[in-house]
């Protein structure tokens, strides 16, 4: 048998990373193709279509390489259907997943589809073409059941959350430590802009800016920013070479044990907010985005809330700072409340924990027993 893969960003090459590894330990026979990306790659998906090409951000970044997307879309598809796969599985990504997934559907090769898309934020109309696109959908959302039978839609799979299995719900934060070599001698805040390099260059600014402020009224604190890449590694430590800044490190990789060592997290919107929930850090959550994409974003947007935190809590529990109002003053503020309130962090610390508990679940055992199914 042959499983074929699809991916479209770093979040769900960790999600594929993990069924990876437990369909090779499960089911040594089978034969895994598809998109790869860093940790795919380390589970063996050696392949000529990488995630780097596919990670694009927000709607005018999208437009603006559209034709290379189209294309690597293209050449991914003529590759799947020269080496015909009898599944595919799209983790995430749906604009570039539903595509091929409804081309393979029509040649009755068996299509699963990893991560429902944000129906329940925006765009809830897409459910009515999901049976066109796939035949079965894994949802790894606690609140998406009730959401999708509500609107009609009932080939789905509630597998729980792949990273509420992997992280602890104890963390040992010690352990972090010692893997960064960082004493606790002082506060810690992670900076997060985020794992593509558009991210990265379009939030960087704001969050150096704000550990330069937050250093002058407190030399006790330390703020550590993770990096995905080289690209980034290069980028971040220019913007800061000249700045004689003595409390910032930049550490590649090691975003996990970043998280569980810091007290607080400043963190670019996205699945990373989540990770920050496993690991029971309280954190801000910003989103920075042109005018014209934030017009688009308000007008498409359902959900109150953007961070998946509040979202999946149904509560206003973490600050979020969306456009113009994430900037250094904002951010400044926001983290300086978390650091000097206790009450506000136990606050955040109490709602992680009802949030880790229910999306534990066997996620790769589920999703392989619907996958395997006759």
């Amino acid at each position: 048998m042959k499983i074929a893969i699809g991916i479209g960003e770093l979040s769900g090459d960790i999600f594929a990373a993990s069924l990876i590894q437990y369909i090779k330990s499960n089911y040594p026979n089978i034969e895994i193709i598809g998109i790869t990306g860093p940790n795919s790659f380390k589970q063996g998906l050696l392949s000529n279509f990488n995630i780097s090409s596919l990670s694009k951000r927000g709607f005018f970044e999208v437009l603006f390489n559209l034709r290379k997307l189209t294309k690597f879309r293209s050449k991914f598809l003529d590759y799947l259907n020269t080496e015909k796969p009898d599944i595919y599985i799209g983790i995430d990504a749906p604009d570039f997943n539903f595509f091929i997934e409804k081309k393979l559907k029509s040649k009755n090769v068996k299509v699963f589809h990893y991560v429902c898309p944000s129906v329940w934020a925006w765009r809830s109309a897409r459910v009515t073409k999901f049976n066109s696109y796939f035949d079965h959908l894994f949802t790894i959302f606690f609140h998406e059941k009730k959401f999708l039978n509500t609107l009609g839609f009932k080939k789905h799979t509630y597998v729980g959350h792949p990273l509420a299995n992997e992280i602890p719900f104890k963390p040992n934060y010690k352990k972090a430590l010692d893997k960064l070599k960082i004493d606790r001698k002082r506060k810690i805040v992670a900076l997060l802009p985020g794992s593509r390099n558009s991210e990265v260059i379009w939030n960087t600014k704001v969050l150096i800016g704000t550990a330069e402020n937050l250093a002058k009224k407190n030399s006790n604190l330390l703020f550590l920013i993770p990096v995905t890449s080289k690209e980034n590694l290069i980028f971040i430590n220019k913007k800061i070479y000249n700045l004689n800044l003595q409390n910032i490190k930049i550490i590649h990789g090691h975003s996990h044990d970043i998280l569980n060592a810091s007290d607080i997290a400043v963190i670019a919107s996205g699945t990373a907010t989540l990770e920050a929930v496993f690991y029971k850090t309280p954190m801000v959550v910003f989103y920075k985005l042109s005018s014209i994409s934030y017009w688009i974003f308000k007008l498409l947007l359902k959900s109150k809330f953007i961070s998946l935190p509040n979202i999946l809590s149904g509560k206003n529990i973490v600050p979020e700072l969306i456009h113009k109002k994430a900037n250094v003053e904002n951010l400044s503020y926001e983290i300086e409340r978390l650091l000097k309130q206790s009450t506000l962090r136990k606050k955040q610390i109490e709602e992680f924990k009802k949030i880790h508990k229910l999306h534990m679940s066997n996620t790769n055992e589920l999703i392989c027993k619907k996958l395997f199914s006759k």
